[in-house]
């Protein structure tokens, strides 16, 4: 899991509202109350058509999340190819520049979580997206004036991982109340999907912007991303339930809330294990990408060429799994969906050091096999994992929720790496890809420990949160 949402607990949950301009009160989506809308001619029913198509507000949030999702990805490339080109910066430069962005996610989302549940969802994406877009762009305005230092660059990094932060918990505490419950898992692929392809062709396009462009003129692409998404808020017509004010304010109440956050998450036994499940396995996969290119070039003696090819290749499934994540996970259930993904990668890691037994041939395809099996089960996973967690949390909970989850799962995105280099300075680089199948085999036993394997397509009360 990259992320974990939030969604209603209880009842129905508001969808595609149109005010009128008089504050009218949202209205249910189509399919949450007890009568289903009637199906179109021809026999095929509503709900089998795409949540695109029968959910405007939706498709806006979704078409500017998947364009700033793009742009991210080319700033992955050209924000410390820029450092290196335009400073002469080295590992250390570059690796303080990519952990400026993700610091906030471990400091700042516990607390920012609090703030989810307290102020308007959507108001925080706008102000998250326009912010952004004065950060990034401020980086090639520097530049053109001459006077973009390292010290705004670094400055530049952290106050986007700032507002990266406050904007993923209010998606994931808004986008599941523009959706009915059963419309959850279309929703979750779409996002998925929009991941999957922004990270396979946004950064290759990245790279071919810096060529083109240089690395300060193409991040003005990531910012005018971040803009068009703003734009495509403005026109959402839903609007969320005022918040009732029953909460205390100040530092003392702020921290209690924190607090019930962590009790919240941990105290709830499936999402106690989703969240296990989720990091064990997020650090798993994070181990195996940090360390195959080295497996690659030290232990198979593979060229840069060879391993571009097994990378490039094994990953483009990612894209094929977001695409059938969605009929996978109603089809198998949720929760065995859950359980063979991990399998798969327990099973994916562990053949790895078997590339070592064959000559050059055999080891790409070893590692195509492995990265493919990979690339494949953790879009159809994170489906999965986001809607159960949507459909056990009620939305005044879900910020609370998120920030306490999205330290683990995210952060494990960099202890994965860490633990590997350990593991292959100490014993060898193909110890570290028995320790991922160890450690994908733990996500399996969480899932197991968590009775996940009997959910299906939703979760029954008795497993839901319950917020007091």
């Amino acid at each position: 899991m990259t992320s974990t949402n939030s969604s209603s607990g209880t009842g129905t949950t508001p969808a595609e509202a149109e005010s009128a301009g008089g504050g009218v009160p949202p209205q249910s989506p189509p399919g949450a109350s007890g009568t289903a809308p009637p199906p179109p001619a021809g026999g095929k029913s509503a709900k089998q058509r795409s949540v695109l198509f029968r959910n405007r507000d939706f498709a806006l949030v979704w078409g500017g999340e998947s364009i700033s999702l793009l742009g991210s990805e080319i700033s992955v490339v050209a924000l410390p190819l820029l450092a290196v080109i335009g400073f002469g910066e080295g590992a250390v430069g570059v690796g303080m520049l990519i952990a400026a962005q993700w610091i906030p996610f471990v400091l700042l989302a516990p607390l920012m979580g609090v703030f989810t549940d307290r102020l308007n969802r959507r108001m925080m994406m706008q102000v998250s997206n326009a912010a952004r877009f004065v950060v990034l762009g401020s980086l090639p305005l520097a530049w053109a004036l001459d006077g973009l230092t390292m010290v705004h660059l670094y400055v530049a990094a952290l106050v986007k991982g700032v507002f990266d932060v406050v904007f993923q918990l209010a998606y994931q505490a808004y986008l599941p109340q523009l959706l009915a419950r059963e419309d959850l898992v279309d929703g979750n692929a779409k996002t998925q999907l929009s991941r999957s392809v922004a990270l396979i062709f946004g950064r290759s396009g990245g790279g071919a912007l810096v060529s083109v462009l240089g690395a300060a003129r193409a991040l003005t692409v990531d910012a005018v991303s971040y803009l068009l998404a703003a734009i495509a808020l403005s026109f959402v017509r839903f609007r969320e339930p005022e918040k009732q004010q029953t909460h205390a304010r100040g530092l003392r109440a702020t921290l209690v809330e924190l607090r019930g956050g962590i009790s919240m998450t941990f105290g709830n036994k499936l999402l106690r294990y989703l969240t296990l499940m989720a990091t064990f396995g997020n650090t798993a996969v994070s181990m195996v990408l940090a360390m195959i290119i080295v497996f690659g070039y030290e232990d198979l003696g593979l060229t840069a060429a060879q391993v571009g090819l097994t990378l490039g290749v094994g990953g483009a499934p990612v894209v094929l799994g977001a695409i059938l994540s969605r009929r996978i996970n109603e089809r198998l259930g949720i929760g065995r969906t859950l359980l063979v993904t991990h399998v798969m990668l327990v099973v994916a890691f562990a053949l790895l050091p078997l590339a070592q037994l064959g000559g050059t041939g055999f080891a790409v395809t070893v590692l195509i096999i492995s990265q493919g099996i990979s690339s494949f089960t953790t879009p159809v996973g994170n489906v999965g994992v986001m809607t159960l967690i949507q459909k056990a949390t009620p939305p005044q909970a879900m910020g609370r929720v998120g920030g306490v989850s999205l330290p683990l799962v995210w952060g494990a995105n960099a202890a994965g790496p860490l633990l590997g280099s350990a593991v292959a300075v100490t014993v060898g680089n193909a110890a570290a890809f028995y320790l991922a199948s160890a450690l994908a085999l733990c996500a399996v036993l969480w899932v197991l420990a968590g009775s996940v394997t009997r959910l299906t397509d939703d979760v029954p009360e008795d497993m839901r949160l319950v917020v007091d």
